[in-house]
């Protein structure tokens, strides 16, 4: 006998959470591998059907999963986002920043060039990841993509998860992006502007 429920739990960097029925409080472990038709990632109070079943150890958990309204969900979650005008001008300042420091001695040339190397990496790693999440394949490690954003490669992944629709719209892995852009930022800024130095150095020795 099939259950109607909610999804009210979900990892999605380790692909398994749990579902809770309508009719009753229990929850009940689902894993990604045990959704049918798999056309999108599970999302938190996303409403599905089900059949219960006893694993080795005498757990029940969720199998035979479906999403309830599944063409119109995916198509309303699919849907290509836009990419912020004024964001990418910020990106282009940032960049434009980078290579005249550079050129002027204050960057090192190996930055710029680390720089560069970590938004082309971050991007194939995002394009990776979506692939992956697609066909239930290992996922890349969300703190392996925080770390390229850290170092630089932030601006790429902000494209990236626009242009595949991807991690944009979780909310902790989103909170920690935008502390890797500012972190960022403003190393390269202080590294980059002498003047900017001098005035912090002035402020902290008052």
């Amino acid at each position: 006998m099939r259950q109607q429920g909610k999804i009210i739990k979900w990892h999605d960097d380790k692909g398994y959470g749990f579902v809770r029925a309508t009719s009753d409080s229990k929850e009940v472990f689902l894993h990604i591998s045990d959704i049918h038709r798999l056309n999108k990632r599970p999302e938190i109070n996303e409403l599905v059907s089900y059949e219960l079943m006893k694993d080795a150890r005498g757990r029940f958990r969720a199998t035979h999963v479906a999403y309830q309204n599944q063409s119109t969900t995916y198509r309303h979650t699919e849907q290509q986002t836009k990419l912020n005008a004024t964001f990418l001008v910020f990106i282009l300042m940032f960049f434009t920043l980078v290579i005249e420091r550079t050129l002027k001695g204050f960057l090192p040339v190996s930055f710029t060039l680390i720089l560069f190397g970590a938004n082309l990496t971050l991007f194939l790693y995002y394009y990776q990841d979506k692939t992956s999440a697609m066909k239930k394949a290992w996922r890349t490690p969300e703190s392996t993509l925080h770390w390229l954003s850290l170092i630089g490669g932030w601006p790429s992944a902000y494209v990236a998860q626009k242009l595949f629709n991807h991690k944009h719209k979780k909310q902790s892995f989103v909170v920690t992006y935008k502390l890797t852009v500012l972190i960022n930022c403003i190393a390269v800024m202080l590294y980059s502007l002498p003047y900017l130095q001098n005035m912090l150095i002035s402020l902290l020795t008052k």
